[in-house]
């Protein structure tokens, strides 16, 4: 009753209770509840409860990222692996710009969107970066303009 989460790295004290490996123990002597970690000096005297990992591996789950839109539905250890594809994991761009997107919207981006492309002005052939694109159009000197006169 150390662990208050899902035991998935389950192991067995030398005093027989249940607790995860990767988990801070507390410490039953304290009034204040206080959690201590082990440190190299002071490591716990653990065995690997094989059964009890087995067991949680095999618990039914969604993907974390259900409210961003996932459907995955699977097992507790196939989770991580489904993470590392997960098309809703937030991404930064590779072209370095800032933005943090969604895997599956990343590609799009990347090749049309984001504003460190490099584009091609319609009207003088010049190359620029997409996001400058507005303002060069601005003052792009092959841009038709409208006569403010009306003349055509």
């Amino acid at each position: 009753e150390i662990c208050e989460g899902i035991m998935r790295e389950a192991c067995l004290s030398s005093s027989g209770k249940q607790f995860c490996s990767s988990c801070e123990v507390r410490d039953p002597n304290s009034p204040i509840k206080r959690t201590i970690s082990f440190t190299k000096r002071n490591p716990p005297k653990q065995t690997p409860n094989v059964a009890v990992r087995r067991m949680v591996d095999s618990l039914k789950c969604s993907c974390p990222l259900i409210g961003r839109g996932c459907k995955w539905l699977g097992t507790l250890k196939d989770c991580e692996d489904h993470l590392d594809t997960c098309g809703y994991v937030l991404a930064l761009c590779k072209l370095k710009c800032g933005e943090l997107l969604q895997r599956n919207e990343l590609k799009l981006h990347e090749e049309k969107k984001c504003l460190l492309l490099i584009a091609e002005c319609k009207h003088c052939k010049g190359e620029m970066k997409l996001g400058d694109m507005s303002i060069h159009l601005g003052v792009c000197p092959k841009m038709d303009v409208s006569c403010e006169m009306e003349c055509g």
